[in-house]
């Protein structure tokens, strides 16, 4: 290996660091003072590109790249202190979750509508002749774009660093990130602060796309490809630590470098590797701090303002059972298509009302569910094929190995709590996604598994069943499912379940009494982690083919989604929100291109207009009639402490 080699591989390496800092600098700085983790970053990141193809090339042509680098950003802060005044100074005392999802739908709604201005076509921007050629460095070829980038980005962090350490403005948001309820109580005006911060961020998102654009091709989309290493880079840096994101930056820059020589099957997998030995052993980051993590008790005061309270009614037996008595006429008054459909609604809504358990039951928010959907889906893929294992004994064995891989991830994760506790999930999740889109030999790769067979199932004493067509599977998955659900519900409405409640409203007082916190927490986690491998089993059998895809950080967030959509505080909340979610996405997809900003905006008013999901709205309104009528208590629903 001589040692120009070596030098066209380090400026690589630095290149990489220097995108990546200039795009989680301004992800870290927002956390830092806005303590909100922007998902929205990425797609900000994509506008900074776009500006730049649409300024090179409509007005200002290669030769003003200098005008069209300035301007670019600008635009996206423009964009961004709209956003902040207009959609997010209305959550800022909610929980982290609704200022998650509300990001997210920011990015279906940029990611569409950059689509619809700019198309869906990926775009390259010239860059001007001064920054095309390339110059001998040590006997190594080093393209002067390369050059440019690797001096800028230390440029930009002693700007930054004299901007936050050497003016009063930078103090002021220094002192915000220290401790948001003094500088409060100091009088600082903390509106403009935020929107000044955001803006700024986007700034440096802007900078990062308009700076990338060149090198990399732009399309809708690339900042969710984007988002994701910034994470991880502010996560090992230490969330709201400008020097974490520089070190962060180098080490994943570095790490990729080096894993695309030596490592090339699981380059990706290393990344995740050292995220997650990071948050193992420090997990506030190499340089960033402990965060308070507050009660819900603490926390949610305006999500009380709103009506929104997680008192609950439980549900008289006959209501309860009504859904499973329609669902056994579906498929004789229903198409092919609608039974599938509703298969497809059954498998998701055990997975989200599983997930549920973890984070309306017991106020953990996992990001990495679908590792375990994922592990049971291969667990019945690779026990059919590779074993030659019969339908339901590789279905029977899709929860066991959900749950052997939930009692691992748990024992790490439930030491964390808060953003630490989504960040490890998320982590050890795509680990697992990485490996299997790499591991052609056992797992397919990314080609992943295809035509499952699924075998008739012989029980003894009786006939055999063959669960081979759309009807046969819809009545296997609803009796599968409805068993599971009857679980899942007398778990939350055990003991241990009210336990568990008790540790989300407030685990210290839980430990004064002596709960053992982590052991409750991990136990939810392993039985979480169960349903939802059983859920990815059927899933398999269903689909009869299955991909990494189904493990990867946006399959996560459906859950999530369904969970938010249908109510937090309620059990039957998720499955409701899995109904909404599968149809809008189903019919969304058939009657138009633009389905991800029609999402999008739905799931915008929900976050604003119905926090509470839409079960938890109907709870609220009915309560209210009932009570203005006086027949609450003769209504089928009755207050309960235990739901």
């Amino acid at each position: 290996m001589d040692l120009s080699f070596l030098i066209v591989q380090l400026l690589s390496a630095l290149r990489q660091a220097a995108f990546l800092f200039l795009i989680s600098s301004g992800l870290t700085l927002v956390f830092g003072v806005l303590n909100i983790l922007n998902f929205a970053h990425g797609a900000l990141y994509m506008l900074g590109a776009y500006f730049m193809y649409w300024i090179t090339l409509q007005i200002v042509g290669p030769a003003g790249f200098l005008l069209a680098f300035i301007a670019a950003p600008i635009g996206v802060a423009l964009i961004a202190a709209a956003i902040e005044t207009g959609l997010l100074r209305r959550i800022y005392f909610q929980e982290e979750i609704y200022q998650l999802l509300l990001t997210y739908a920011l990015v279906l709604i940029i990611d569409d509508l950059a689509k619809l201005v700019f198309g869906p076509e990926f775009k390259s921007i010239a860059k001007p002749e001064a920054l095309s050629g390339s110059v001998e460095l040590f006997g190594g070829t080093v393209p002067v774009y390369t050059l440019l980038v690797v001096v800028l980005a230390p440029a930009v962090a002693l700007l930054l660093w004299y901007l936050l350490y050497r003016t009063r403005t930078g103090k002021v948001v220094r002192a915000t990130s220290s401790d948001r309820e003094m500088a409060d109580a100091l009088g600082i005006n903390m509106s403009a602060l935020f929107t000044l911060v955001f803006a700024f961020g986007a700034i440096l998102a802007g900078v990062g796309g308009a700076l990338a654009g060149p090198v990399r091709t732009v399309f809708p989309g690339v900042g969710t490809e984007v988002i994701i290493e910034s994470f991880v880079v502010v996560v090992i840096g230490g969330l709201g630590n400008l020097w974490g994101a520089l070190v962060g930056s180098v080490l994943i820059g570095a790490l990729e470098t080096i894993g695309i020589i030596v490592f090339p099957e699981f380059e990706m997998a290393l990344i995740y590797l050292l995220m997650v030995a990071v948050l193992v052993v420090r997990p506030w980051g190499l340089f960033g701090r402990p965060l308070k993590v507050k009660a819900l008790s603490e926390k949610n005061l305006a999500m009380e303002s709103q009506e929104i309270s997680p008192v609950h009614f439980a549900v008289h037996p006959a209501v309860r059972w009504a859904p499973l008595f329609l669902l056994l006429f579906v498929p004789m008054v229903a198409g092919r298509f609608y039974q599938y459909l509703t298969t497809q609604i059954m498998v998701a809504s055990l997975m989200a009302v599983a997930f549920n358990l973890l984070l309306g039951t017991t106020g953990l928010l996992s990001f990495g569910q679908a590792a375990f959907y994922g592990v049971g889906a291969y667990a019945v893929g690779l026990f059919i094929t590779k074993a030659g294992f019969g339908t339901l004994t590789a279905l029977a064995m899709s929860p066991l190995v959900g749950a052997a891989v939930a009692g691992v991830i748990g024992f790490f994760c439930v030491r964390l709590s808060g953003v630490h506790f989504a960040m490890l999930t998320l982590a050890f999740g795509q680990l697992i996604y990485a490996v299997v889109f790499k591991w052609y030999g056992f797992t397919g790769g990314d080609n992943g598994i295809q035509g499952i067979p699924v075998n008739p199932i012989k029980l003894p004493g009786l006939a055999e069943i063959d669960i081979g067509s759309t009807q046969a599977m819809y009545y296997f998955v609803l009796a599968v499912v409805a068993v599971s659900v009857e679980i899942l519900r007398r778990i939350r409405s055990s003991p241990f379940g009210a336990t568990l409640k008790s540790i989300r409203e407030n685990g210290q007082r839980a430990s004064y009494i002596g709960v053992n916190i982590k052991l409750y927490q991990w136990t939810a986690f392993v039985i979480a982690g169960a349903f939802t491998g059983l859920a990815g089993g059927l899933y398999a059998l269903m689909e009869k083919s299955i991909s990494p895809e189904i493990i990867n950080w946006t399959k996560s967030a459906e859950p999530v989604l369904m969970t938010i959509i249908g109510g937090i505080y309620t059990f039957v909340g998720p499955a409701v929100g899995a109904v909404v979610y599968i149809i809008l996405n189903s019919y969304l997809v058939a009657w138009t291109e633009k389905w991800a900003l029609v999402l999008g905006l739905v799931l915008l008013a929900l976050v604003l207009l119905l926090p509470g999901g839409v079960v938890g709205f109907v709870n609220e309104k009915s309560r209210q009639f009932l009570g203005r009528a006086r027949c609450l208590r003769k209504w089928s629903f009755s207050k309960s402490a235990t739901s």
